[in-house]
């Protein structure tokens, strides 16, 4: 299950590059094609195709555990859920069995959302934080200190692993890490947060 890591991994190789794909900044989505109509969140299907059209992807970043493709006039939103990937290939291989949504860019090639599962979920949104805004803070944030933390775990009293799944509370964490996280704390999952 993709989490805050993943995601991030995801994000920095669409921008950057990587041994199979150059950086997507800069690419013009010249079509779109749903393939799976319930993967799209928002908007309408029919708005979706017309708005995405022409549009630049201008910067590729992260949130939680959402990526972020930065276009020129809209953001669009991916969350992977269990299964998710996002893939670049050329136009001329054949769409996989569990593509769902498929950009066709510019140069030729496309960048498919594809998703085994199908719990992951595509938005198309002027303003991102429509979306993003009951997030809790980055935990790799600069801002997020030690300070920060023992205050939102004093001020609940909730036991400690669902607290850090809790996506309003840190966001990206996920079941992984958070066992991860717990067990090298020596902190058993089901202590209380404000008793820390």
């Amino acid at each position: 299950m993709p989490e805050l890591p993943e995601v991030e991994t995801i994000s920095r190789v669409l921008r950057e590059g990587g041994p199979a794909s150059p950086p997507l900044l800069g690419r013009v989505i010249v079509g779109s094609d749903l393939l799976w109509q319930r993967t799209l969140a928002y908007p309408h299907p029919e708005e979706f195709a017309d708005r995405i059209k022409g549009q630049v992807i201008e910067d590729i970043g992260r949130r939680g555990k959402y990526l972020l493709l930065r276009l020129d006039t809209d953001t669009l939103l991916f969350h992977l859920r269990m299964s998710g990937d996002l893939v670049f290939e050329s136009t001329g291989e054949p769409p996989d069995v569990h593509h769902r949504l498929i950009l066709d860019l510019d140069n030729g090639n496309r960048l498919a959302f594809n998703d085994t599962r199908k719990f992951g979920r595509v938005w198309l949104v002027s303003d991102p934080q429509e979306i993003l805004c009951s997030l809790g803070p980055e935990p790799l944030g600069s801002d997020f200190t030690q300070e920060i933390l023992f205050g939102g775990l004093n001020s609940r009293r909730r036991q400690i692993k669902p607290l850090l799944l809790d996506q309003t509370f840190l966001a990206g964490m996920g079941n992984i890490y958070v066992d991860e996280a717990l067990h090298r704390a020596k902190i058993h999952p089901l202590t209380i947060s404000n008793q820390l």
